[in-house]
């Protein structure tokens, strides 16, 4: 039940597709059963009209002879006279009596089979097929009682078993012809063309339309399950530091000795302070992710030297980081100063500074560099953690993304650090990159 659930719309795309895929063959194979028999009734009427053709032909000869004489097995009174002629070279007048041949004597099929010349009909069928676009290549048998009689092939063209044929009935010959093309079945194919590309075009547009919509569902459900986990998180981000400011100012309210014990008082105020900080940074960077609060974010811009700002950055990392971590800071020139508002880059360093601790190994190293690049400063925060995978470097610095461990994040985390650093340093005019191999690590370039 839960698999028909999670993939009920793959299921309606996959038997939408079917049906449409199922209905469109359906369609596609009438239309094409109907377009076959209409050029096969086409072709049918040609060599039909061409044969007719080649007859009268035959016959015309038979009237301009002197010696051929249109089967007359009997005299006939009822016989009508078509033409009187007068014999040029005898000077006497001359009657031709036709009378209606009978195929099916002996005699009438004696003067069909004497006057017929498949050659000659091909001809005139081949010169109709090029009149009207159809210059197939072909073979013509003519069969008398299942035997072939005669034939005449399409130059260039050698007939094969599996060629398709079309027997047409022979109206005057007493006999059938078989027309075999190889073409046949790709005119049809070709005619279709326009047909079959909407047909195609229509298949496709249904497939991207379910790809589109199940890639936007899946984002949907991706961007509820980083949302939730965000959520989860960031209460307990948010629980922490209140917690023990009110733990602090508990003691401070109840233990009235105190008063006596300055640098005690002092440390416990510190304390809240500090946790206060912590919730600003917070509330800062929830605030960052909604577009209206970025556009409205105002830079304090102050010139700011950048080598202090490193090694504060690297310092605080020491102190927080719960496991052996190296720092080295690396500045030139020594003394380069950037135009930027010192609190939110501070927070930017301290989000990359603390990736880099959370996703490694036991232990941590950490390159901080920065150097003059013309009118451009380049600073680079490079570690030697677990590294990023390729698929998952395109989207570290979306909202709510997270680098996916199966259904487990072995690290806590908000899925907005980046996509809060990404938004202040663009805030400044610059650029936030990486470059990241899996096992060997992760650089982070920032360009202002």
């Amino acid at each position: 039940m839960i698999f028909f659930k999670r993939h009920s719309i793959l299921l309606a795309a996959t038997l939408t597709l079917l049906a449409v895929a199922a209905y469109e063959a359906y369609w596609l194979h009438g239309l094409y059963t109907s377009q076959r028999q209409a050029l096969t009734a086409q072709i049918s009427s040609l060599l039909t009209e061409a044969e007719g053709v080649e007859f009268a032909e035959q016959l015309r000869k038979s009237l301009e002879s002197d010696t051929t004489v249109l089967y007359t097995p009997s005299p006939n009174p009822t016989g009508k006279v078509i033409s009187i002629g007068m014999d040029t070279l005898k000077g006497k007048p001359k009657e031709i009596t036709v009378h209606r041949i009978d195929r099916h004597t002996p005699e009438g099929e004696a003067f069909i089979a004497g006057n017929f010349d498949i050659r000659r009909v091909d001809e005139l069928f081949t010169l109709s097929l090029d009149s009207i676009g159809l210059p197939l290549p072909h073979q013509l048998r003519f069969l008398r009682d299942e035997q072939a009689v005669d034939s005449v092939c399409t130059a260039g063209y050698r007939p094969a078993t599996d060629d398709p044929v079309i027997p047409i009935v022979s109206n005057l010959n007493l006999g059938t012809y078989e027309f075999r093309s190889p073409s046949f079945s790709a005119h049809i194919l070709r005619e279709m063309a326009g047909v079959l590309a909407v047909s195609a075009g229509i298949l496709l547009t249904v497939i991207a339309a379910f790809v589109f919509i199940d890639r936007a569902l899946r984002k949907q459900r991706d961007l509820e399950r980083m949302k939730n986990d965000f959520t989860g998180n960031i209460t307990h981000e948010l629980k922490t530091p209140i917690a023990v400011a009110y733990a602090a100012s508990d003691t401070l309210l109840e233990c009235g000795d105190l008063g006596n014990n300055p640098s005690l008082r002092e440390e416990y105020l510190n304390i809240i302070k500090g946790q206060l900080d912590k919730l600003t940074g917070l509330v800062e960077m929830i605030l960052s992710t909604t577009l209206k609060n970025r556009d409205s974010l105002q830079l304090d811009l102050t010139d700011t030297a950048i080598k202090p700002l490193l090694e504060e950055a690297a310092a605080q990392t020491r102190l927080s980081a719960k496991k052996p971590c190296t720092t080295t800071v690396s500045v030139c020139p020594d003394d380069l100063v950037v135009r930027m508002d010192r609190k939110l880059m501070s927070s930017v360093l301290s989000t990359l500074l603390d990736n880099a601790v959370k996703y490694s190994g036991k232990q941590v190293t950490i390159a901080l560099e920065a150097r003059q690049d013309g009118y451009k400063t380049c600073i680079s925060i490079a570690d030697n953690g677990i590294g990023i995978a390729p698929r998952d470097q395109i989207h570290i610095f979306e909202k709510f993304y997270r680098v996916p461990t199966g259904d487990v994040h072995n690290v806590k985390g908000y899925g907005i650090g980046l996509f809060f650093a990404k938004n202040i340093v663009e805030k400044h005019g610059g650029r936030l990159t990486v470059e990241s191999t899996p096992g060997k690590g992760s650089t982070f370039y920032i360009e202002l």
